[in-house]
């Protein structure tokens, strides 16, 4: 279901919750023609009702045609959510009726789930995450999985920076995952302490060779499937597996930076 579906549910809250001219202001900067409602003034001695002007925006996004009407919404909601962050969660109550999420100030289509939560992560990483989302959301698989390897080469290249491990595109995609977890051993060993070394040794062997494992496949997918190396047509069940395997190294890499 496309986003644009999703306006009715969002009606609510734009009208409950701002004021006319917050109103009119909100759904301009989301790219709504709103200089055809310009008759339509509040003044000291009354003029148009909130209601009035709702119901002219109705007008103008019924006009809208599809994709139209879903980008109108998905910066609709992100203006909503700038401006206003006590809103989120009940925008987001909303939106899953309609089946979409909210990561970030990004919606994105539920039938892409991502296990993590973006809020305490680096802005870069977060960036990364919501090009995914927004690409995705529109239809771009390509582009969203070549947006979900560039969250891991955002984090291989602060690793690569911080541990002085080179240049960090010298190596293979691969390589540059597996040298940037290797870096970060000492700390995570350390979190095993109280085990006896045999079985540190083996969690440690098991989980750098999992890393590894994820990142062969992002570069296979990379190569294969992204828009890195011109337009590509990947099918869009891959996105959610690109994810799943960034989501697993960012989650064993960010705790130990």
């Amino acid at each position: 279901m496309k986003i644009g579906s999703a306006w009715n549910s969002i009606r609510g809250i734009l009208r409950d919750t701002f004021s006319f001219a917050q109103i009119k202001d909100i759904v301009g900067a989301a790219g709504l023609a709103v200089y055809e409602l310009s008759h339509l003034q509040q003044n000291s001695s009354g003029g148009a009702s909130k209601g009035q002007l709702m119901d002219g925006i109705d007008g103008l996004v019924k006009n809208l045609d599809d994709d139209s009407r879903a980008r109108f919404v998905s910066a609709l909601i992100q203006e909503i959510v700038t401006r206003n962050t006590d809103l989120f969660t009940q925008l987001e109550d909303l939106l899953a009726r309609v089946g979409w999420g909210i990561s970030g100030s990004e919606p994105y289509p539920l039938s892409l789930h991502i296990d993590l939560s973006t809020a305490n992560l680096p802005q870069d990483i977060q960036e990364g995450v919501a090009k995914c989302m927004r690409r995705y959301r529109d239809g771009d698989a390509s582009g969203a999985i070549s947006a979900v390897c560039g969250i891991i080469d955002t984090l291989t290249q602060t690793i690569y920076s911080d541990k002085n491990l080179g240049n960090a595109f010298n190596d293979s995609y691969q390589q540059r995952v597996s040298k940037s977890f290797c870096a970060l051993e000492e700390k995570y060993r350390d979190s095993f302490i109280g085990l006896d070394e045999s079985t540190t040794n083996l969690i440690w062997q098991n989980h750098r060779g999992s890393v590894n494992q994820a990142a062969y496949i992002l570069g296979a997918f990379r190569r294969d499937f992204s828009d890195v190396h011109g337009e590509q047509n990947a099918p869009p069940a891959l996105v959610q597996r690109s994810l799943d395997c960034a989501v697993f190294i960012v989650r064993s890499m960010v705790v130990l930076i």
